[in-house]
């Protein structure tokens, strides 16, 4: 199972996550870490999903950066509940990037929920 510990990610992401929840606090928004590290064993369960598995496709990817300790995954909160809706991680995403962090809402197939080091 995905840890969800900001202890499992590199110290260089700790420092940024750190920075990232301060001004996450300062701009109102509440949010929970839904996934940190993720084993390469994990990461290929869920790339079998839809191709060798039943189930809907829930990465395109078998190289993560959680598989690295170099991403984390958030879930916006509002009114005490979890929302999905994108227009709510695009302040997120501009905090994000303003530490230095890659977001991954900017990409081509968005990530909205992902934040990560280096592009």
């Amino acid at each position: 199972m995905s840890s969800r510990r900001i202890e499992d990610l590199s110290i260089e992401l700790q420092h940024k996550y750190a920075e990232f929840k301060a001004l996450m606090e300062q701009a109102g928004i509440d949010f929970i870490v839904t996934c940190t590290y993720r084993s390469q064993e994990e990461q290929d369960r869920l790339w079998a999903q839809g191709r060798t598995v039943p189930g809907k496709r829930a990465t395109w990817t078998r190289s993560s950066r959680h598989t690295a300790r170099t991403a984390f995954d958030i879930a916006i909160v509002k009114n005490g509940k979890v929302t999905w809706d994108v227009r709510d991680y695009f302040k997120p995403g501009e905090i994000a990037k303003g530490i230095g962090l890659t977001w991954g809402g900017s990409w081509k197939k968005p990530d909205y929920v992902h934040f990560q080091l280096g592009a």
